[in-house]
């Protein structure tokens, strides 16, 4: 998938598909908007490490060079952006005129209502030249914010684990995985369980990413980490307030690349 043109200017906006809301301790929820499964990754940047130089049998050895840093080791097929999304906004919601909940769930991009971490997925994409995956549930979800923070919390609730709606892709391809999610009362969504406890994601480097109204990472990494025994998830990961997602895409770059990328 071609690099996308992205965010020539940022449109502040707070935080149909499925679900990707941010909730906090007061209920209050922020959300992201659907998208379809596993989307091709964008062209590579450019390698800049030249081929090394073969040379007659009988010349010299090349004097030894000091080391370099040199570009990232993880290619950009071998990296996945797996997230769930789903903002409090209808077909009908005026891009130019949101309400104050609506704000709250998504980030409005060239007149396109994005979800807080579908926005952010598609700035790690971009960066790091991964494929995405959206998770998607086959529940559906109401999009007036009490209807839907009380939904969230009798799932939460029951320990329910909703059906996945699209078969995770082959994760054997990949070596990196970054994974984004809301906070749902200072919890991860059930849906994110569902995800984490059929994904086979055993010996991968996992980065997290996530939206919250107030309880930032909520315990969220340690977690995952518990059901990822297999895998090694970061301590550095990506974690910002629902009212700052829109302001946030310098500050999320920045972290990509300090991670290699």
């Amino acid at each position: 998938m071609s690099k996308k043109t992205f965010l020539s200017r940022r449109r502040f906006v707070k935080t149909t598909g499925v679900f990707c809301a941010s909730l906090a301790g007061a209920g209050a929820l922020s959300a992201c908007a659907s998208e379809a499964a596993v989307e091709p990754a964008p062209e590579p940047k450019t390698q800049t490490d030249p081929e090394p130089a073969s040379s007659p049998e009988a010349a010299p050895e090349p004097e030894a060079t000091p080391e370099t840093d040199s570009e990232p080791t993880t290619a950009g097929e071998s990296v996945l952006v797996a997230y769930f999304s789903y903002p409090e906004t209808t077909a009908s919601s005026d891009p130019n005129n949101l309400t104050e909940e609506e704000e709250n769930s998504a980030v409005v991009v060239d007149g396109q209502i994005k979800g807080n971490n579908e926005f952010m997925a598609d700035i790690i994409a971009r960066e790091t030249g991964a494929d995405t995956f959206r998770i998607l549930t086959t529940r559906s979800y109401p999009t007036d914010h009490e209807g839907l923070i009380a939904q969230a919390q009798d799932e939460i609730n029951a320990g329910d684990r909703p059906d996945l709606a699209e078969t995770i892709p082959d994760l054997s391809q990949y070596d990196t995985v970054f994974i984004g999610y809301p906070i749902w009362w200072a919890e991860l969504p059930p849906i994110m369980h569902s995800f984490l406890e059929q994904a086979d994601l055993a010996g991968k480097q996992i980065y997290l990413f996530n939206s919250h109204g107030g309880s930032g990472n909520a315990g969220t990494k340690e977690e995952i980490q518990s059901i990822l025994s297999d895998a090694t998830v970061s301590d550095d990961n990506f974690v910002v307030s629902r009212d700052s997602v829109a302001n946030s895409e310098q500050d999320l770059v920045d972290w990509v690349h300090g991670l290699g990328f």
